[in-house]
Order: C-alpha cells, then structure tokens, then sequence
C-alpha cells in the first residue's frame, strides 16, 4: 500500500511540473522556431536547440521528485484528506528546497508560458507592421485564439497560489490567504485539463474533422451525375440528345 500511495504521489506532482516545464519550452522554442530557423537547421544546432532542452525539461523534475520522495527519509505519516495523501509536506519541512520547488517549477514556468506567448504575438504584429504598414487582424486571429486563453489559464489559476507557496516557504504565515490557497491547489489541475481545448478553438479543420468522425453515420450520400447519350432514328433526322441522370 505504501508503494502505491508513493507512486501515486510521485506520477501526480511529476506529472504536472513536467507539463508546465514543457508548455514553457514549446513558447520559448516558437521563437525560435519563427524567427531564428537557422539555429535548427543542421543535425548538431537541432540537438542543441531542440532535443538537449526537451531532454532536460523531461528528466530534471523526475530527478527532483524520486530523490525528495523516495531517497530522502522523511517521516511524515499518509494522510488519505491531503491532495497528495499530505506526503507533500517532506519538501514543505525543508525551507530551502520548498523555496526552490515553488520558483523552479511552478511560478518560472507558467511566467515563461505567460511572457513569451504574449511576446510572440506582438512580436509577430510588430513585425508584419514593419514590412506592410498595417495589420490585417483577420489574419492573426488563430494565433490570438490560441495564445490569449492559454495565458488567461496560467495567470488565474496558476500564478496566484504558487505565489502564495513560494510566500510560505520564504517565511509568511499560513493565515494570509489560506483557505484561498487550500482551495486554488485542486483547481491548479484545470490549467493541464483546458489547455489541450484552448489549442483546439485556434484549429476550425481539427473540429471539422472531428465531427466527421464523431457523426459519420450523418454524412449524405453524394451521388455523381451521370451522362447518357441517346441516339434518335434515321427516319426522323433528329440530331442525338445528351441526358444528364442525377
């Protein structure tokens, strides 16, 4: 039972760091990917610039959490009313590391996603402004889709608790904002589950297709026209008639 309660533990905490890590690097390496394609352009500045980072992002948190929660002793007893059965705490104990946790992984990420995904949008209308003169907002409504509620997610309901954690391992006391914070750690989990639908609203072809899929039985049967020529007799002269069947 203990080994199931710690894996669970270490797949749920991992599981969410390693995503916001990733959503991090997915919005710095789109610049680079826009604006700098020649730093993967070769095998080597690929394996700099694209795999070593997703390599990194992958393995460090992973790292991170089987060393404080299986290595590191720590004798907090389970608790089945705590979101992580309270296990959590064996790095809240620990000023330093918790300090550390709440930056690295929590606040960084969602102010990195947050920054260069509005940056990305203004630097790319900065940009076409520059060559055109104008902005056609028609053209750019996919990005605004995409990026905007993506950032909406991560500043409201991210950001402010994981502020307030970092807050309490520095030193404030649990009374500033507690049931606040208690309550804002379960909807944390909302940003991972809407973010795949905000990147969804940016892509009309995806639903179409999806609702091909979905309601197959409701497609129409298209029938193709089909041309018949019909030869009239001799006796009458009467010039062949061309009959279109649908």
């Amino acid at each position: 039972m203990i080994t199931y309660r710690l894996a669970w533990i270490f797949i749920a905490t991992d599981g969410f760091v390693l995503i916001s890590i990733l959503m991090a690097w997915a919005s710095m390496e789109r610049h680079i990917l826009i604006f700098y394609p020649n730093l993967v352009a070769t095998k080597a500045k690929r394996f700099f610039f694209h795999y070593l980072p997703l390599a990194i992002a992958i393995l460090w948190p992973t790292i991170f959490y089987v060393v404080m929660f299986f290595i590191v002793p720590c004798h907090v007893p389970f608790s089945y009313y705590g979101k992580t059965c309270s296990h959590y705490v064996c790095i809240l104990i620990i000023a330093r590391v918790s300090l550390f946790d709440s930056i690295a992984h929590y606040i960084l990420p969602a102010f990195i996603t947050v920054s260069f995904s509005v940056a990305l949008l203004v630097r790319v209308l900065y940009h076409r402004y520059r060559i055109r003169g104008r902005i056609d907002w028609r053209n750019y409504k996919k990005m605004v889709i995409q990026l905007l509620p993506v950032s909406v997610l991560y500043i409201s309901l991210q950001l402010p608790p994981m502020i307030l954690y970092a807050g309490y391992a520095g030193g404030l006391t649990y009374t500033v904002g507690g049931n606040y914070y208690g309550d804002a750690l379960f909807f944390n989990y909302w940003v991972i589950l809407f973010t795949p639908f905000a990147s969804v609203m940016s892509l009309p072809e995806l639903r179409t297709k999806c609702r091909k899929v979905i309601l197959f039985w409701r497609r129409r049967r298209v029938v193709a026209p089909e041309t018949l020529t019909v030869a009239r007799s001799r006796a009458g002269q009467i010039p062949a008639a061309v009959i279109t069947i649908r």
